[in-house]
């Protein structure tokens, strides 16, 4: 759940395409308002960032073509299993001494 906290006025000014994926977004229902929108994104790019998981434009979309080639192989699994080895790994990954 988001949880909103104090806010603090900020001009940003974005591309024309951005403004657009920003709209969308939040008429489509995935974010209250386009600050709310954006206050996600820069959390999750911080986090993100953060974990060493900080990728350039180019690599984002050779990753997401990788991810739809899979789709397109079958080369997919159920969300459920993909849920169930994520816990195990990081139950694992908790284990002292490995």
């Amino acid at each position: 759940m988001w949880v909103k906290r104090n806010r603090v006025a900020m001009n940003v000014n974005l591309r024309p395409e951005l403004k657009t994926l920003i709209a969308s977004e939040v008429k489509a229902g995935r974010a209250a308002d386009s600050g709310e929108f954006l206050s996600r994104a820069v959390y999750h790019y911080v986090v993100a960032r953060d974990l060493g998981q900080e990728y350039t434009p180019e690599e984002i979309d050779r990753m997401i073509c990788e991810g739809l080639d899979d789709i397109d192989r079958g080369d997919t699994i159920d969300g459920e299993e993909a849920l169930r080895q994520l816990r195990t790994l990081s139950a694992e990954r908790r284990r002292p001494g490995t």
